[in-house]
């Protein structure tokens, strides 16, 4: 049933792009792989059907980026909301939309795509088969690493991972960084981050729905947070599903010391300008952005 709901809300949707309310500001989510995405998709797009926004989101096939990539600057033409972004694509949209920056510790972002890579996504080849046994074998220390320098090349498939637009997006450490230099520090942009929407998603909610500047921003609230709010509440862990483990810190428990020294080393002005070296983080584990 929850399906045939889903298949005719997209339908539905469909027809309503054409007669859509149109916004002062466009909204552009950013995030990354392995920080919420699949939240972050069916909150835009419940705030979008109730207020009929323009959705155009990758999840949906309604996003070309190889044509973005290629030059074609798709969200500069069009009015409504565009994400959740999985790395930062160019557009001149970005100097006026409202721009909502969602992220997560690159290193729990990059343990949690050791699973995914290996044992959680579909794609051309059964999970813990073939090549991706190989990757498993080899360990997640290995994987962590490699996915953070040139090295991320040698992984075969997507799987949760952006390999598919590597060329354009480069490692997971690449990632973070375009994002420090293109958008976290723009006026127009809010940081949010995946640790405070699964430990205080209402507080997390709040301040991303205020980029939507809408007028009913209250009962769009609650009924938003009255649909997703318990879903992302941390649980126990399976490697075999997509919502495999959602406590932040979870690299402390599945590294190595050495290798989460070398991922600190890597990531030091990520963690530093993101709010992950603080001493808070350590406390509550919700990073403050400086």
């Amino acid at each position: 049933m929850t399906d045939l709901r889903h298949i005719v809300e997209a339908v539905t949707s469909s027809f309503k792009v054409g007669k859509s309310k149109k916004l002062d500001k466009n909204v552009i989510v950013f995030t990354t792989h392995k920080a919420g995405s699949m939240v972050l998709h069916r909150v835009v797009r419940d705030i979008c059907e109730k207020h009929n926004i323009a959705y155009y989101s990758p999840t949906t096939k309604k996003l070309p980026f190889d044509q973005i990539f290629n030059g074609k600057d798709f969200i500069a033409r069009r009015n409504g909301c565009f994400g959740p972004l999985r790395f930062f694509v160019p557009s001149a949209a970005l100097e006026s939309a409202n721009i909502i920056v969602h992220l997560r510790d690159p290193r729990d972002v990059l343990t949690s795509m050791f699973f995914s890579y290996c044992f959680m996504h579909p794609g051309e080849i059964e999970a813990n088969a073939g090549y991706r046994k190989e990757v498993a074998e080899a360990g997640i220390d290995r994987f962590v690493l490699d996915m953070s320098d040139e090295n991320f090349t040698r992984f075969k498939g997507d799987y949760g991972t952006g390999c598919q637009y590597g060329r354009y997006i480069g490692s997971i450490h690449d990632r973070y960084i375009t994002y420090l230099r293109e958008v976290v520090r723009k006026p127009n942009a809010v940081v949010l981050s995946y640790e405070e929407m699964v430990l205080d998603f209402g507080s997390w909610f709040r301040k991303f729905l205020a980029a939507f500047e809408l007028a009913d921003g209250d009962e769009t609230y609650e009924f938003v947070a009255e649909r997703h709010a318990e879903t992302v509440k941390p649980a126990g862990e399976d490697i075999w599903s997509h919502k495999r483990k959602v406590t932040p810190g979870d690299y402390k428990e599945k590294l190595r010391p050495e290798t989460i020294s070398e991922l600190n080393r890597r990531f030091s002005e990520v963690l530093e300008a993101l709010g992950y070296s603080s001493p808070q983080y350590e406390t509550n584990q919700i990073p403050y952005l400086k």
